[in-house]
């Protein structure tokens, strides 16, 4: 397994971590792996990500788009319903919840037209 995908992986379930911590304060998880001591570890593995790159940057396709945008999502729809409540003001009654969704909707609107354009051209 390549490098890069093993920090992806670590990134992905570090920022799952974060969310959990946030909904679910008062557990052992949270207790043992603060919100400081994860955000500094995203943090570190995100410089180390972005140091290993060696200028290959590869651009996130379309469908890896919608699928990390329908986990974050999904993510806190889940701890939502097993009885979590954010200590940052996430819920579904907020109106960020509602502005967000709106936003990541434009946004996949955007890619999606974006590569239709980039398909038509290519061809």
């Amino acid at each position: 397994m390549k490098l890069s995908t093993i920090l992806n992986i670590c990134i992905l379930l570090f920022f799952t971590a974060l969310f959990v911590n946030d909904f679910f304060p008062h557990t052992a998880f949270a207790a043992i792996l603060t919100k400081k001591l994860i955000l500094i570890i995203l943090i570190v593995l995100v410089i180390v990500r972005i140091a290993t790159d060696n200028g290959h940057y590869k651009k996130l396709s379309k469908k890896a788009y919608v699928g990390l945008t329908f986990y974050t999502v999904g993510l806190w729809i889940v701890l939502t319903l097993l009885g979590g409540k954010s200590q940052i003001g996430l819920s579904f009654t907020s109106p960020l919840f509602y502005l967000i969704v709106i936003l990541l909707g434009l946004d996949l609107l955007r890619i999606s037209r974006q590569a239709k354009r980039e398909q038509v051209e290519g061809k």
